[in-house]
C-alpha cells in the first residue's frame, strides 16, 4: 500500500492512516493528495537543459517500502571520453538527492568502458529518501503513477531540467513479461445484474523452468493501494518483484529444475468489494471470487509445465482477505497458502436493506454472529497454511481478524497450520525503519518469516483473551521453528496435493 515525498516513513504512514480511514467506511475526501509537496525544494536552482542532453531516463527498482529511484540515466546527444562527476547535484521530485556515484553506462545504466553518450548518476535510496514515481490517490485510495517528475541535475558536462515521468525503465517488473488478462461475465449479488468482469495479471517465465519438470506456481493478491489497471503498481508497489528474485527462488524445486512461476493478479478495484464498487469490511463475498479462479485456471491451462498440484496463494491486507475467501470457495484447489495481515473478518456486520453496511459514530457495527462460521473452519482446516501479522496492525486489527481465526482451526483440529506474529514493522532494505505495523509483508519478501507461534498456548488461551495467547517476537514471528524447515517458503515448496 504505497509516493514523491519528504519522507516515505511519514508518508506510508500518512498513507495507511487513509487506508484505515476507507476501512472504516470514511471516503469523504476526493482529488490526489500530493505528497510532493510536503518536500523542500531543492537547495540548487538549474535554469534550464543544456542542449547536449536527450533525455532523461528513471531507473525505478521495487522496495520494501514501495518504489524507488536509484539512479539516473542522461542520454547525451554526443559521446563523451569521460564523466566529471566533481561536484555533481541532483534533485528528483522536488527532493534533494545524495549522489554516490557517476559513470559512463549504456541505455539500461550498466558501466561501460570506452566513450558512451549515457552518463549514470547513482543515489542513495532509502525509506526516507526514495525518490518515489507514485502518487496516492485519496478518491480511490490507490497507488498510481506520479502525473510529473521534475528532476534536476548540475554537473560540469550538462544540465537537466524537466519532467520525466514518462521515461523511466524498471527491470523488477519488466520480469514480468507475461501479461494479460482475462474478461468474464459474472454475475453481481450486490446488483443482481451480470457484469462484465477483468482481472489483470502479470507473471514471470523463468527460462530454466520451461519445457522441463512440472514446476510450482507462486500467486501474490495485492492490498488495497495497489489495484487498477497496470500491475506494475503491484509488482513494485509492495515489492511483489522480491518473489522472483534468487533468494526465494532458491528454496523452490521440481526434479533438478530450481525456481517457481510467480503469477500477480489484479483487480479494478478491491479484492474486498462485494459488489458496489467500494472496499468492504471483509465480512463478504467478493464481486472477483469466480473471476479470479477462472483467471488462474486459464493461466495453468496455458502453462503446460505448471504442477496443478503446486499452486501456492498469498496476499496481503485485501489480498489476505482475499486469500482466504478463495480457500473457503475452492478448498481442493490450492496446495497451500500464506495471507499476510489478512483481512478476512472474523465476525460479521450489520446490514441495511440495500446490502450496505450500518454504520454508529464508531464505524461498521460488529454483531456477535460469526462470518468464519464452524462450516468455513471445517472446509479449510485441512490446507496447509502459514498466516503472518505484526500484533500491532492499527489498520487490520489481527484480534478481529487473524488470530480468532487461527485458534479457531487449531481447535477444529488443523495439523499443518502456522502462524508468525510481529511486534513490529522493521525494515531490511532501510535498516532501523520502523514502519506501520500493517506493513507485516516487508517480513515475507525479505525472506524473514521463519518461526511461529506455540500452537499449544493459543489453544490454551482464555475465551477473553483478545490475542489468543501469542507472543509477538521480532525473530522470525515466534518462539518455534516450523519442524526442520528453515523459513515460510522451505516449508511452502514442500506442500503439494
Amino acid at each position: 500500500m504505497k509516493r514523491g515525498i519528504l519522507s516515505l516513513l511519514l508518508t506510508s504512514q500518512l498513507l495507511l492512516l487513509s487506508i484505515g480511514t476507507a476501512m472504516a467506511g470514511e471516503t469523504e475526501t476526493e482529488g490526489d493528495f500530493d505528497f510532493g509537496a510536503l518536500a523542500p525544494a531543492p537547495s540548487f536552482e538549474v535554469a534550464e537543459t543544456s542542449e547536449n542532453v536527450e533525455g532523461v531516463t528513471l531507473y525505478v527498482q521495487g522496495y520494501e517500502w514501495g518504489p524507488g529511484v536509484p539512479m539516473l540515466i542522461v542520454e547525451l546527444k554526443d559521446e563523451l571520453d569521460a564523466v566529471d562527476g566533481e561536484g555533481l547535484l541532483a534533485a528528483t521530485a522536488n527532493m534533494d538527492r545524495t549522489v554516490t556515484g557517476v559513470c559512463l553506462s549504456d541505455e539500461k545504466g550498466n558501466p561501460v568502458d570506452g566513450p558512451s553518450r549515457y552518463v549514470t548518476i547513482a543515489m542513495e535510496t532509502s525509506s526516507e529518501s526514495s525518490g518515489s514515481p507514485f502518487s496516492y490517490d485519496l478518491s480511490i485510495f490507490m497507488n498510481k503513477w506520479s502525473e510529473s517528475y521534475p528532476v534536476l541535475i548540475q554537473a560540469a558536462d550538462f544540465q537537466v531540467n524537466g519532467d520525466y515521468i514518462d521515461s523511466r525503465i524498471c527491470p523488477d517488473s519488466e520480469i514480468f513479461s507475461d501479461r494479460g488478462q482475462h474478461v468474464g461475465t459474472y454475475l453481481n449479488a450486490f446488483t443482481g445484474e451480470e457484469e462484465e468482469v477483468t482481472i489483470r495479471y502479470a507473471a514471470t517465465e523463468p527460462e530454466g523452468l520451461q519445457g522441463g519438470e512440472k514446476n510450482p506456481l507462486v500467486i501474490w493478491l495485492h492490498g488495497q493501494g495497489e489495484g487498477g489497471t497496470d500491475p506494475d503498481i503491484e509488482i513494485i508497489g509492495n515489492e511483489v518483484c522480491a518473489l522472483a528474485r534468487d533468494e526465494i527462488q532458491s528454496y523452490f524445486t521440481a526434479g533438478d529444475q530450481t525456481g517457481a512461476y510467480i503469477l500477480a493478479c489484479q483487480c479494478e478495484t478491491y479484492w474486498m468489494d462485494e459488489g458496489d464498487g467500494t472496499n468492504g469490511n471483509g465480512s463478504g463475498v467478493s464481486r472477483y471470487t469466480e473471476a479470479l479462479m477462472d483467471t488462474i485456471k486459464e493461466f495453468v491451462s496455458s502453462h503446460d509445465d505448471v504442477d496443478p498440484n503446486r499452486i501456492y496463494l498469498g496476499g496481503c491486507s485485501n489480498g489476505g482477505y482475499m486469500t482466504v475467501n478463495m480457500l473457503i470457495h475452492y478448498p481442493d484447489y490450492f496446495a497451500a497458502a500464506y495471507p499476510n495481515c489478512e483481512a478476512y473478518a472474523y465476525w460479521a456486520f450489520e446490514k441495511n436493506e440495500d446490502g450496505t453496511y450500518k454504520r454508529d459514530e464508531n464505524g461498521y457495527i460488529r454483531t456477535d454472529e460469526l462470518w468464519v462460521s464452524e462450516e468455513k473452519i471445517d472446509a479449510i482446516k485441512d490446507i496447509p497454511i502459514w498466516f503472518s501479522c505484526c500484533i500491532n496492525d492499527p489498520i487490520v486489527d489481527p484480534t478481529l481478524f487473524v488470530l480468532p481465526t487461527y485458534k479457531a482451526l487449531l481447535e477444529d483440529g488443523a495439523e499443518n497450520a502456522y502462524l508468525s506474529v510481529f511486534e513490529s514493522a522493521l525494515g531490511t532494505d532501510s535498516p532501523g525503519t520502523e514502519y506501520m505495523g500493517h506493513f507485516v509483508w516487508i517480513y515475507t519478501f525479505n525472506n524473514q518469516v521463519t518461526h511461529v507461534q506455540d500452537a499449544a498456548a493459543i489453544i490454551a488461551s482464555a475465551d477473553d483473551d483478545m490475542t489468543c495467547g501469542v507472543t509477538a517476537s521480532n525473530d522470525g514471528g515466534g518462539s518455534l521453528t516450523c519442524g526442520d524447515f528453515a523459513n515460510l517458503f522451505e516449508w511452502m515448496n514442500a506442500q503439494s496435493k
